[in-house]
């Protein structure tokens, strides 16, 4: 029987040993003893962000942008010509969010990395980033979406997800998409026939019922659509951001959620 809310509590606060075994046996069950991996490399296009996330240790306003990086087209099809005659699988591109890389710049990407390798897998922007360069060139999410679709991207990565309860969201990342924004526009990206992962940011302000929230919306989102590959718990980390006095989860807190 498929676990309830309360169920994911229950075990939140049951014995690691025991959610790590029934997680073993779920495992094996859907994948026997079988492992997937891509050969995949990243290219980060600009720290330089528009948004100022109280958690975030990465980014440059874009008013003091002057301390980040902004690679030009040409500096990134470096980062892919770099990998020639070796077989990677999937580029991974996400960045800060630049008010000057629109969605046309970001297809021009698109498009010549396509013509430098047609067997690579573009794995690009997250919904965040989506979010604001598609709304800034006066597209709707769906046209921007359809138009990055059409010169090479193949799937979206996870991040930005944070966490779904709006009073967390609006403590920690107050100034960015809101987690309907973030659903919508993985669902929209499923409904073209791409896949997506997800994130979760665990470990700072938001207790155990804001991510099983926060996980059962993406059940939720994943019966309608069978569009994720995979979700991914990212820790938050207390250096060099607005967020030092958290304190950072334990190891077995961290056991308990990478089942």
């Amino acid at each position: 029987m498929r676990i309830t809310n309360d169920d994911a509590l229950l075990l939140y606060h049951s014995d690691i040993g025991l959610v790590g075994m029934l997680a073993n046996v779920v495992r094996e069950r859907k994948n026997g003893n079988k492992v997937f991996f891509n050969r995949n490399f990243h290219i980060e296009p600009t720290n330089v962000c528009v948004f100022s996330c109280k958690f975030c240790s990465y980014s440059k306003l874009y008013k003091n942008r002057e301390d980040g990086w902004e690679l030009n087209l040409e500096q990134m099809l470096d980062r892919v010509r770099a990998y020639d005659g070796i077989p990677v699988t999937e580029v991974h591109i996400v960045g800060g969010v630049h008010p000057k890389m629109d969605v046309h710049f970001f297809a021009q990407l698109l498009k010549s990395i396509k013509e430098l390798r047609p067997d690579l897998h573009i794995k690009a922007f997250t919904a965040v980033e989506l979010d604001y360069m598609i709304k800034k060139s006066k597209m709707t999410i769906d046209e921007g979406l359809k138009y990055l679709h059409e010169n090479g991207l193949d799937s979206l990565p996870g991040g930005g997800a944070e966490i779904f309860d709006e009073e967390i969201r609006n403590k920690i990342s107050a100034d960015k998409c809101t987690a309907n924004e973030w659903l919508y526009i993985h669902e929209e990206v499923h409904k073209l026939g791409m896949h997506s992962n997800a994130t979760m940011l665990y470990g700072h302000i938001e207790n155990y019922e804001h991510r099983i929230n926060h996980m059962d919306r993406l059940r939720q989102l994943q019966d309608r659509t069978h569009g994720f590959n995979t979700f991914i718990p990212l820790k938050f980390r207390n250096k060099d951001n607005d967020m030092s006095d958290v304190k950072e989860s334990t190891l077995i807190e961290d056991l308990k959620i990478m089942p």
